[in-house]
């Protein structure tokens, strides 16, 4: 097996959300690649980004700086910004995540790569949406799903339309086109199947019908949203949403029951549970932090 193969079977395994046996994978093929410093440098951002993606620190994420500046290969430079900016969003420091997705932007630009320019529109459109820029994010979310049709392959571009398509839906929930939103998101929930968008998907429609005050169809797909929640911000998003459908619907005991799962996270707010019967806090809660 050859490293370039090894590094195309991981990131298949990114792609699935199996980071431990992608990052076996880099490492294997880093050791087939030594007398190839640009395949090297490529595995080197690869493993990066699948290790930012699961919270790790290392000495490839450290290297992407250093790979961005010298910019021995304009896809390598890309990749590297893209890498940090990702980064960056994770950590919640938006200023230094914009800052690269618009290096990664003007990269993709310049090289003239409609495929790039999207990936990097998509993930801004994210961190603008994340700092409550919203307005920004569906501008940026509407430009790359018009360049969707640049990705040659049909799997990879059916993905990547499934994604930017759930992105913009839920940005449309925050600027209360409700029912443009929902249709989105309905359009594509058949078609995720990255357990944790999917996740996401399904709450995003609880928020949705939720503010359509349609709480049976909210409370449906809540309830579908907890089952799937593998992370502790997918699970507070889920209670918190069944709580606020179940409690305007009528059913306290229920509303009680999520409430309390949900106080579970803030254990120093000793008032919280009675806070959240009293005001309903959805215009403060942002479902992707």
């Amino acid at each position: 097996m050859t490293a370039e193969t090894l590094r195309a079977s991981a990131l298949t395994k990114v792609r699935a959300e199996e980071y431990d046996e992608a990052l076996a994978l880099y490492d294997r093929a880093m050791e087939l690649a030594a007398d190839d410093a640009m395949l090297r440098e490529l595995i080197t951002i690869n493993k990066a980004d699948a290790m930012i993606a699961i919270g790790r620190d290392g000495a490839e994420v450290h290297a992407l700086p250093a790979i961005l500046m010298r910019r021995r290969n304009p896809h390598h430079a890309f990749m590297a910004a893209y890498a940090l900016m990702f980064k960056h969003r994770l950590q919640a420091d938006l200023k230094r995540g914009i800052f690269y997705g618009q290096l990664a932007l003007d990269i993709a630009t310049e090289s003239e790569e409609p495929r790039w320019q999207m990936g990097a529109l998509n993930d801004l459109g994210i961190i603008y949406e994340t700092d409550s820029q919203f307005a920004k994010a569906i501008e940026c979310l509407d430009q790359a799903l018009a360049l969707v049709d640049a990705v040659a392959d049909a799997t990879e571009r059916e993905f990547v339309r499934n994604a930017i398509i759930q992105n913009l839906g839920y940005n449309k929930l925050l600027v209360n086109e409700t029912r443009e939103g929902l249709d989105l998101l309905l359009s594509v929930i058949d078609k995720v199947h990255v357990p944790s968008a999917l996740c996401d998907a399904y709450t995003d429609l609880c928020y949705g019908y939720l503010d359509l005050e349609e709480y049976s169809t909210a409370r449906e797909y809540g309830e579908i949203g907890l089952r799937l929640a593998t992370e502790p911000r997918q699970v507070r998003n889920a209670h918190y949403l069944l709580g606020e459908a179940a409690y305007k619907s009528g059913d306290t005991d229920a509303a009680e029951h999520h409430f309390g799962e949900l106080c579970k996270f803030y254990p120093q707010f000793r008032n919280l549970k009675n806070l959240l019967f009293a005001i309903d806090l959805r215009g403060m809660v942002n479902l992707k932090l």
